[in-house]
């Protein structure tokens, strides 16, 4: 789905003209971007555009496509020691075009690239109330930053990386100020296809849409590191993979995104394309996958979000929804669903809240339980909104 439109916007400001922007950077920050952007190419077009659905070979299709503008590989998850200690985990690679397919001239210089990649990396210590968040940018040139599909898929960003190890392995690494993951990652169920067979719409126009391709339950085990302590873990992770196109429609200020790991072995993602009012955009819709892997794509009509409580960022001021309950009303599917903790916030040059949450429900009566991830855009002002 486009639930990170916002991100690519920031990209794109940034590589376009930061230092004429006076975008209200710290000196150093500034000097840092202004440093990884240096030399790139300014942006061009025209673009790939999803016009339907598509056939799709894997891993080729796990890497980039990079006639699309945007692009992301996004790994959320749920990890616990042996004796309960609860964290959560965010790791997101972001790719912008900035030249679209055979645009511009040839750049001989190994500096020279027409791709940024922008990096998010979280920790949330759930059991002490605690929230690590990281940022990279960095260009797609001279192995700094990249991803690829074949042999293997693998993304990365400096040492941030995503790479596959085995027909259905992967492995996650990242690690800033202390805080680290090691994560090894096996595929229960193969690629979901969201949407029509992998095509998403977002919008009436044609070529608003992505192609949206997920791997909804992998099996986690691993290591990580905060506060000069090391913790054996395990749990379930989450991966989203999109590229497009396109942008939000007209009336839209930000989505509202769950995907949620169900004790039954199901899985369901949903999210809200929000307009103005906090209404749902006609192209809000999910998917529910059953644990024999079956698929069943939600449109709007078909699910419902309530709203149950708030929590206001003592960092941005913003105001987020704090407490849902999700049903899928012809499934007997009713989910009542609460952050593992409030402050997930991520301040860093765009502002979103991303965090771990607890699901608590029932399937026709009988108790469910279960973990996730939310995200919440459009909730709190960015550096893109600062000009």
């Amino acid at each position: 789905m486009n639930r990170r439109t916002l991100a690519w916007t920031l990209v794109v400001l940034l590589a376009v003209g930061l230092a004429a922007a006076g975008l209200a950077l710290a000196p150093r920050q500034k000097a840092e971007v202004e440093a990884s952007l240096e030399g790139l190419s300014l942006p061009g077009g025209p673009f790939e555009r999803a016009e339907g659905p598509a056939a799709f070979t894997f891993p080729k299709d796990f890497g980039p496509h990079e006639g699309f503008q945007t692009e992301w590989w996004y790994y959320t998850g749920n990890l616990a020691t042996n004796d309960g200690q609860e964290f959560g985990f965010q790791l997101t690679f972001f790719r912008r075009a900035l030249l679209g397919p055979g645009q511009g001239a040839e750049r001989t210089s190994a500096w020279g690239t027409g791709q940024v990649y922008l990096a998010h990396f979280t920790l949330s210590e759930i059991s002490r109330g605690r929230f690590h968040a990281f940022e990279r940018f960095e260009r797609g040139a001279a192995g700094l930053a990249g991803a690829q599909g074949e042999p293997r898929f693998s993304a990365w960003v400096d040492d941030w990386l995503v790479e596959q190890t085995g027909e259905k392995e992967f492995r996650l690494h990242a690690a800033e100020n202390g805080v680290q993951i090691d994560l090894n990652l096996r595929d229960l169920k193969g690629p979901v296809l969201q949407g029509d067979r992998g095509y998403s719409r977002k919008g009436p126009e044609p070529g608003n849409a992505s192609y949206y391709i997920s791997q909804t339950r992998l099996e986690t085990t691993g290591t990580l590191s905060v506060g000069g302590r090391d913790y054996a873990v395990g749990g379930l992770s989450w991966m989203d993979h999109e590229y497009s196109t396109s942008a939000l429609g007209d009336g839209l200020v930000g989505w509202d995104w769950f995907s949620l790991q169900l004790d039954d072995g199901s899985e369901l993602m949903v999210y809200r394309l929000r307009k103005a009012d906090g209404s749902p955009g006609e192209y809000s819709q999910g998917t529910l996958i059953r644990p024999d892997g079956s698929v069943r794509p939600l449109t709007r009509e078909d699910f419902s979000v309530e709203v149950n409580g708030t929590w206001q960022s003592p960092h941005s001021g913003g105001v987020y929804p704090a407490a849902w309950v999700v049903s899928v009303p012809d499934e007997g599917l009713t989910l009542r669903i609460r952050p593992k903790m409030a402050d997930q916030e991520l301040n860093l040059s765009f502002i979103y809240w991303e965090g771990a949450v607890r699901v608590e429900g029932e399937r026709n009566g009988a108790p469910l339980g279960g973990s996730g991830y939310v995200e919440l855009t459009g909730y709190a002002q960015s550096l893109a909104g600062r000009f």
